[in-house]
């Protein structure tokens, strides 16, 4: 099944002054199951072809869908229950709430889909588990180490059940080590439960966990490796 398709997909930003065109003419077909590696230098228009498939934005020309739906045609209420309910997000800036423990970070969008707060916390708690944080659940982020930070915001993306997993530099802001820790989750996510991922890096070395590479230059597809 074809979970994400982009055709002829543009998108070009405007100031008073110039433009700019981040993707040109972008064609992709990803199928479910699939772990997509998106490469290419800065600029490329990496982070803005996640934000497309996301629906955190909408394409200057072109089509978009996800799981067959055509999102342009979406109002803002059906994009927001796209997101929440298909796509899950993990960022280079872990985006957790400070003022939150761990198990209430992984809570958060539960709540927003109306889930009892017994079901949340028992969730929640498995999800910590899975990512290995169950001793930590009640710290805030400023006390857990970045790849454990990190780790809380894969199990905050887990909560909805995504079909899709969206990851933009996940392991860009840590060590080796801990990085490594954070693609091993996201990779087990892949295989063992059929996720969708979609991992945008310029890092070479993550290139291995995905099935297929998309590279990217100056806005085009340049090449599609595997697949």
């Amino acid at each position: 099944m074809r979970v994400v398709e982009l055709v002829d997909v543009s998108k070009i930003y405007k100031t008073e002054f110039y433009e700019v065109k981040a993707l040109e003419n972008v064609n992709l077909e990803i199928e479910e199951g699939d772990f997509a590696v998106i490469m290419g230098p800065s600029g490329s228009g990496k982070s803005t072809l996640l934000n497309l498939i996301g629906c955190l934005d909408k394409p200057t020309s072109g089509k978009v869908l996800i799981n067959g739906i055509e999102t342009i045609n979406l109002s803002d209420k059906e994009l927001t229950e796209l997101r929440r309910d298909t796509i899950g997000f993990i960022f280079q800036t872990y985006n957790l709430i400070p003022t939150l423990s761990a198990l209430e970070n992984v809570e958060l969008p539960m709540i927003f889909k109306g889930i009892s707060k017994y079901e949340r916390e028992r969730r929640a708690k498995k999800l910590l588990g899975i990512v290995g944080l169950e001793r930590e659940m009640d710290r805030k982020p400023n006390e857990l180490s970045g790849g454990q930070q990190q780790r809380v915001a894969i199990a905050r993306a887990l909560a909805n059940d995504p079909k899709i997993l969206l990851c933009d530099e996940p392991t860009g802001n840590l060590d080796t080590k801990s990085g490594e820790q954070v693609m091993d989750i996201i990779k087990e996510q892949n295989e063992e439960r059929g996720v969708t991922v979609i991992l945008v890096t310029h890092d070479p070395t993550l290139a291995k966990y995905g099935n297929f590479i998309i590279r990217l230059r100056d806005g085009k597809i340049e090449g599609i490796e595997g697949g």
